[in-house]
C-alpha cells in the first residue's frame, strides 16, 4: 500500500511539474509571433520569376511611412514613398498589383475613372516610375484588349487639336504616339466620351468610335515603339 501511494506521489509531481513548462513555452512562441506582427505590417509582399515587390510600414513610428523593397537576385533598392512625388498615389497604398511583366510590377491609385495613376517599379531602376495612366492589362471598365501584356496607355498632353494617345511599353518605357481624327472630338473631350474599344493586335492597334447614328469609325495604325 505505502509503495502504491509513493508511486502515486512521484506520478503526481511530474504530472504538475509537465503542466508549468508547457504553458510558459507556449507563451514564449506566441509573444515572439506578436512582436515581430507589430514591428511591420506588409501591404505588398510578392515574388515572381525572381524578382520581388515589398511595401511596408512601422506603426511605431508612423503607420503611413511607407517603404517599398524591390529588385531581384542581383540588387535591392530601397525608397521612402512618403515623398511629395508619391503621395499623390494616397496614404494607404492600395495592395493590390495589376499586373507583372518580366522586370516590373505596376500598381495603380488615384481619384476616381479620369483620374489615375500608376506606379511602375522595374528592378532595374532605383526609383519607381508614377505616371497618368488611362487602359492596362486586364482592366475591368473598359473595352481594352492587347496581346501584348506589357503595353498600356496613356494621354498625351502634347497635341490641343485632338486626343493624342501614347502606347507605353511597361519595362523599357518607349512609346508610340497616335493622333487621332479632329471630327472625332465630341463630349466634354475626355478619352471615354471619344474612344469607345481599343485593340491591339500583331504590332497593329485599332481605335473604335461609335456614333448615335450608328456609323462605327475605325483609327487603324502601326504601333512602333520608340
Amino acid at each position: 500500500m505505502k509503495k502504491t501511494l509513493l508511486i502515486l506521489i512521484i506520478l503526481t509531481f511530474l504530472g504538475c511539474n509537465q503542466k508549468q513548462k508547457n504553458p510558459n513555452l507556449i507563451k514564449t512562441d506566441t509573444k515572439t509571433e506578436l512582436t515581430e506582427k507589430s514591428e511591420t505590417i506588409f501591404w505588398v509582399d510578392t515574388i515572381s520569376n525572381g524578382k520581388f515587390l515589398k511595401i511596408y510600414s512601422k506603426p511605431d513610428n508612423d503607420w503611413q511611412n511607407l517603404t517599398a523593397e524591390f529588385g531581384n537576385e542581383n540588387k535591392t533598392h530601397t525608397i521612402d514613398l512618403k515623398t511629395e512625388e508619391y503621395q499623390m498615389l494616397g496614404i494607404p497604398f492600395t495592395n493590390q498589383i495589376e499586373w507583372i511583366t518580366e522586370k516590373s510590377f505596376a500598381l495603380i491609385n488615384g481619384c476616381g475613372t479620369n483620374c489615375r495613376y500608376v506606379l511602375i517599379f522595374n528592378t532595374e531602376s532605383e526609383k519607381p516610375i508614377v505616371m497618368p495612366i488611362e487602359y492596362y492589362p486586364e482592366i475591368k471598365y473598359a473595352d481594352y484588349k492587347t496581346d501584348n501584356p506589357n503595353l498600356y496607355i496613356a494621354i498625351n498632353e502634347n497635341n490641343e487639336n485632338s486626343l493624342s494617345l501614347m502606347v507605353v511599353d511597361t519595362d523599357s518605357q518607349k512609346k508610340a504616339i497616335f493622333n487621332l481624327p479632329e471630327d472625332w472630338n465630341r463630349g466634354n473631350g475626355s478619352i471615354y466620351n471619344i474612344v469607345d474599344a481599343i485593340e491591339i493586335e500583331n504590332s497593329i492597334i485599332r481605335i473604335v468610335q461609335r456614333q448615335e447614328n450608328g456609323i462605327t469609325e475605325t483609327y487603324n495604325n502601326i504601333i512602333t515603339l520608340e
